[in-house]
């Protein structure tokens, strides 16, 4: 009973306070008084706003904002700065190389309607570009065309200069698996690349062309229904002879190896062929896997490796000599094309139409030295200027671009 009476008195006494609370603030305020002083409870609901922000006001996040344009710039400054149409780029540039590959960016681009081939004129002068019905040579400086050539063939597929600057030629390749091909080779003579026509028509399907680097051979492959009709002709400049054919099986891709000796080939797109030229044998298969089929070929400067883009993403170094895979490493997209640098101590890799990028990588590890974006759809071609002042890219929209070190 004396325990209620407390309980009551103590109820009666909190009531008073809150009622004397709620006159005082009236007073002050001017008001009547209300029942809102029971609401006094809303004062935890206050609460929550002051701690519900806390974690997104951390600044903990912050860092990784002000963080992440450095790897974002790595990869994207070089759309942004791109050379303007008809502004020329600086006559000598520091050329490319192992040491400056992380500065690497975007100097320029044009449009072709389409890029078949890239080539460099013997000289370092000019780059080629050929497209399925023009021949076109660049002052890449100006992104001008100095003088352009008109095969009489349509559909050119593939250019070669001899080492001599003597020779072009350019192959030709029209119509489809269901009704046939017709292909053909067409010739002219430097220094003034006079026309000198058609020197060889055929049935095949031409998918490669390329001189020897001592004019000994231009090589020229070709494809057809018939497996004894894939084969190599090796012709004889000094003629315009054919001197052997090599049977292979469909040859994606061809290289020959800088001092002339060896010829490899991708016979089927799931092995490597290599062709001793002095000693007239076949002397190395190398194979690769099913989801590996070989895409593109290169040779090091030095001759003694060759380098091969797959279409499962890997990367191979071959040593010619014995076989030997010397370094292999993997990359996120198919490799459409490859090409060493002058000096042999970079692989550069352009990335098919689900990752068209271009990417240099250390040819003795395999480490990846840059990325370059910019590419819209996949890079079918890649050079480098003779003297590494530019490498070049084309793809399949016709997109040419130069990349280099800027001063």
């Amino acid at each position: 009973m004396i325990t209620a009476r407390r309980n009551k008195t103590i109820l009666r006494w909190m009531f008073t306070v809150q009622a004397l609370l709620a006159f005082a603030l009236s007073a002050c305020n001017g008001e009547q008084i209300s029942p809102q002083p029971i609401r006094l409870a809303t004062a935890t609901y206050t609460l929550a706003p002051s701690v519900t922000p806390l974690p997104s006001f951390t600044p903990l996040p912050t860092p990784t904002p002000t963080n992440t344009p450095t790897p974002t710039l790595t990869f994207t400054p070089t759309p942004l700065l791109l050379a303007m149409v008809g502004t020329p780029l600086p006559p000598s540039l520091p050329p490319i190389t192992y040491e400056n590959a992380g500065q690497v960016s975007g100097l320029a681009e044009w449009y072709e309607p389409t890029v078949t081939d890239l080539t460099w004129t013997p000289d370092g002068r000019f780059l080629v570009v050929s497209t399925e019905n023009l021949v076109h040579f660049y002052d890449v400086s100006q992104r001008q065309v100095v003088r352009s050539l008109h095969p009489s063939l349509e559909s050119v597929v593939d250019v070669a200069f001899d080492a001599s600057g003597f020779w072009f030629i350019a192959g030709s390749r029209r119509g489809s698996e269901q009704e046939g091909y017709v292909s053909g080779l067409e010739i002219w003579r430097g220094p003034d690349w006079k026309p000198l026509g058609v020197m060889y028509g055929t049935d095949r399907a031409l998918t490669n062309l390329a001189f020897s680097p001592d004019n000994q051979y231009l090589a020229v492959a070709y494809s057809h229904p018939r497996a004894s009709q894939n084969s190599v002709d090796l012709w004889l400049p000094i003629t315009w002879t054919i001197s052997s054919t090599l049977q292979t099986g469909l040859v994606q891709g061809l290289a020959f190896s800088a001092d002339a000796r060896y010829l490899a080939v991708s016979p089927d797109r799931y092995a490597i062929r290599v062709f001793d030229l002095k000693d007239r044998v076949w002397f190395l298969n190398l194979p690769t896997s099913f989801t590996g089929a070989v895409n593109a070929l290169a040779f090091s400067p030095d001759g003694f490796t060759l380098a091969s883009g797959h279409y499962d993403g890997s990367v191979n170094l071959w040593d010619v000599r014995d076989g030997s895979r010397l370094v292999s490493f993997q990359t996120d997209e198919v490799i459409q094309s490859l090409t060493f640098s002058p000096d042999g101590r970079m692989v550069v890799t352009g990335g098919s139409y689900q990752n068209s990028l271009v990417r240099l990588w250390a040819a003795g590890s395999g480490e990846l030295l840059r990325t370059l974006e910019g590419h819209q759809h996949g890079v079918t071609h890649l050079t480098f200027s003779p003297d590494s002042q530019y490498l070049v890219s084309a793809s399949y929209d016709g997109a040419i671009r130069l990349w280099g070190i800027r001063p």
